[in-house]
């Protein structure tokens, strides 16, 4: 018995198997349904022996096609599955008398004509997987009356095993040999190989002692790369990433392309996370060096490209998950992966679910804020240092859940940014933010320029000037009235496209405004290139604020910058009233903060203008 279920003649499914194995049961025949591979081969259906005398295949009768979807119906009071096997996946199906089983009554004909008494059915299966059944039958003289024994039941499911793993190696061989199953571009394992070998691997771990890793490894930003230096250009680079990781990996993990820029890594034979982390750091260490290309990618200023990439981890111990579970786990992973910024990768746990949920809800929540109407501004003005007159007022974004509770604008941006909705969000705060500043001009409330902060995603929209010039026409507001605010990081992003699209605005008379200035790296940069109209000191510097202070010398020389080079600037973040004479006595044009006015919605904006709330103990010299 031990000899027929390690035999190499197993894995070759010949007919003359089904011979042996039904001598071993002390069965008069059997039959052997393979089910058919998705694209490249029909069912196939091998016998031996006595056989009912039927017209059309048994196996398609109610009680085969539930053991082939593993829909459980015991058929004995023992249940359907062994104890005694290590693995109870593997399922067997006695019926000791044809006769008694109402399932089989349209068979019967055909079994007691070829005097079968009893059937013992093998479901070939892991898991939710099912690649055929085995079928051995008994005829009335050699069934004794006390039906298949337990050792007879326990050498069938160890036989239902090995011929599981029989057919599923058989059928990974093919596909690795078959150019339907691998990458065109990149000649990887594709998605459908790359699953047959993941259930393949999880069908043959061990029982105790190894793990089995799955990485889900997606490349950061691949999209700008073919948007921006041509599809032929990010082909190239999917092949020499395919390239260096088989290089690197080749002996100790399964690579395949999973989609367009995410690539799968299966590891086999893991003996601890230690082991996982050290494969996830050289993983990301091939990336490190530049991608060198040839010169027949003209659009590329260099012949090199350096990407980072993000990597999902999931783990699987024996009969832990199936394929699509683990993959699951690794996509689940791989998403909070991203939000810990390039080049990091994440172990799935139970506790990165919420997080993950939490980011999908907000996803969620900015897809539809619109549409749902989520979103709503508030307002913070800017004040002249020596007089108090309202010289601007930012519009702030807030959002709200479901549950109408407002949401952190420092979470909610960047997902914005990522999935792409800043755009049509972005075109929604100009727009509203011009309707009110139309309002209050309408009410004599003021003329100032009402400003809103702009993303990447904004300035790479290549119909932003026009969007923007529709918005001001059909909202009446003059485009003195409304000023752009970015960031340094932004501006610096692809600099000449900034300049290009500031220099529009700017014609039309758009007011630009740099933000959170003193932050970058690049800040003197781009005061010498972007046509500015202000300058906003980053608030970070008003923590330390005080006098004889560093932060004194440093916003002391931001200051007499923007004066040189004829910018207003204004100090945000000004909380205490330390920091506001200190900004004073240094000559900066205007403060933004909470010792004036925390963000108000617009009919809280008007009260506090026609009241001069805003005006903090008598600290300005002439009053609006």
């Amino acid at each position: 018995m031990k000899m027929l279920c390690s035999s190499p003649s197993v894995r070759q499914l010949k007919p003359e198997l089904l011979a042996d194995i039904a001598r071993a049961l002390n069965a008069d025949g059997s039959r052997l349904l393979i089910l058919a591979q998705p694209l490249v081969q029909h069912a196939q259906i091998y016998s031996y022996g006595l056989q009912p005398r039927s017209s059309m295949p048994i196996e398609k009768n109610r009680l085969w096609q539930n053991v082939i979807h593993q829909i459980d119906r015991p058929l004995h009071p023992h249940g359907n599955s062994l104890p005694a096997i290590a693995s109870a996946l593997d399922k067997v199906y006695p019926v000791n008398c044809v006769a008694k089983l109402p399932a089989l009554a349209p068979l019967l004909t055909a079994f007691q004509t070829a005097g079968i008494q009893s059937l013992l059915i093998l479901a070939l299966s892991d898991r939710d997987r099912c690649v055929g059944c085995l079928t051995l039958f008994r005829s009335a003289a050699k069934e004794s009356g006390a039906g298949w024994t337990n050792e007879e039941l326990q050498l069938a499911q160890n036989l239902a095993c090995q011929m599981y793993l029989a057919v599923m190696e058989q059928r990974v061989e093919q596909m690795v040999r078959d150019r339907l199953y691998h990458d065109i571009l990149t000649g990887l394992p594709n998605r459908m190989l790359l699953s047959q070998w993941l259930n393949l691997a999880l069908s043959k771990m061990p029982a105790q002692g190894e793990f089995l890793a799955v990485i889900v490894l997606n490349l950061t930003r691949f999209k700008n790369i073919n948007d921006s230096l041509g599809h032929r250009c990010g082909d190239r680079l999917l092949q020499l990433i395919a390239e260096r990781l088989q290089h690197n990996f080749d002996n100790e993990a399964t690579i395949g392309r999973w989609s367009g820029d995410e690539f799968v890594m299966i590891i086999p034979a893991v003996s601890d996370i230690t082991s996982i982390e050290r494969v996830a750091d050289r993983t990301i260490a091939c990336f490190d060096l530049p991608f060198v290309f040839d010169r027949s990618f003209p659009r590329l200023k260099t012949n090199s490209l350096y990407i980072k990439v993000s990597m999902g981890i999931a783990i699987a111990t024996s009969g832990s998950l199936d394929s699509e579970s683990l993959l699951q786990h690794a996509d689940t992973a791989l998403t909070q992966a991203k939000s810990n910024g390039k080049n990091s990768y994440e172990i799935y746990t139970d506790a990165i679910i919420d997080p993950v949920n939490d980011r999908l809800q907000l996803e969620n929540i900015l897809d539809r804020a619109i549409s749902d109407c989520k979103l709503f501004l508030h307002y913070q003005p800017q004040l002249d240092i020596l007089t108090g007159k309202i010289i601007g007022i930012e519009a702030l974004l807030r959002c709200q859940d479901l549950h109408g509770n407002s949401l952190s604008p420092a979470e909610l941006i960047p997902i914005a940014e990522e999935t792409g909705s800043i755009v049509p969000i972005g075109e929604w705060v100009i727009r509203t933010a011009c309707q009110q500043n139309k309002i209050w001009q309408d009410l004599g409330l003021g003329d100032f320029p009402i400003a809103v902060n702009f993303s990447v995603k904004q300035l790479q929209n290549r119909n932003l000037i026009e969007t923007i010039a529709t918005i001001l026409a059909e909202t009446g507001l003059p485009a003195t009235a409304l000023e752009i605010e970015i960031t340094e990081s932004i501006a610096i992003k692809d600099l000449d496209l900034t300049i290009s699209i500031l220099q529009s605005l700017r014609q039309i008379g758009v007011k630009i405004s740099l933000d959170d200035f003193g932050t970058g790296y690049s800040s003197l940069a781009a005061l010498k290139y972007l046509p500015l109209d202000r300058l906003k000191i980053d608030r970070s510097f008003m923590q330390g604020l005080r006098a004889n202070s560093i932060d004194v010398c440093i916003v002391r020389t931001i200051i007499n910058l923007g004066h040189e080079l004829n910018l207003n600037v204004v100090a945000e973040g000004v909380e205490t009233v330390e920091q506001f004479e200190c900004l004073r006595s240094i000559n900066c044009d205007a403060v933004q903060g909470f010792l004036f006015s925390r963000p108000l919605t617009a009919s809280e904006l008007e009260v506090a203008i026609a009241t001069g709330s805003y005006l903090h103990q008598n600290l300005f010299h002439v009053h609006n």
